[in-house]
């Protein structure tokens, strides 16, 4: 069995455009983000946005999320983790879970006893609220632990 580890975030670095004074945003393990903001904190917001636009897009279409590295930074640049949001980590949680499982969304749905479709929207980025004893029927589908935890 395979084991995918799903990364809590990415960095991004942050850098003062001197030409148009805005505040530039890149990260290192996704180059296709490329964001800006007018000062540090819209910066910080956009980059936010653009990462999980960007995980919900890889999500449909079944990409493995890259390995997050702390990047060096040049002096001036500013180095700020962005973590990734609940509701699309979760989605990639349960389609590593059941993957390294073997089965099918069709296949998890049935030992849950709900449709495919319902399913299918507790697997796909901010489609679904799984309550606990939900994620508990998804352990035990799975033969797995549920454990709860709060860092």
């Amino acid at each position: 069995m395979k084991k995918n580890k799903i990364p809590n975030g990415y960095f991004c670095v942050l850098c003062k455009e001197k030409k148009s004074k805005t505040i530039a945003v890149h990260f290192p393990a996704h180059p296709g983000i490329i964001t800006y903001g007018h000062d540090w904190e819209e910066a910080v917001e956009m980059a936010r946005e653009a990462l999980s636009a960007l995980l919900e897009t890889e999500f449909e279409r079944g990409q493995v999320l890259p390995k997050s590295t702390r990047p060096k930074v040049k002096n001036g640049d500013r180095l700020i983790f962005i973590p990734i949001e609940p509701e699309i980590k979760m989605a990639y949680l349960l389609r590593t879970w059941r993957e390294d499982s073997g089965l099918t969304q069709k296949q998890l749905a049935q030992k849950l006893g709900v449709s495919y479709q319902a399913y299918q929207r507790m697997e796909r980025p901010g489609r679904s609220n799984l309550t606990v004893s939900t994620l508990q029927k998804i352990a035990n589908s799975l033969d797995k632990e549920l454990v709860l935890s709060l860092n």
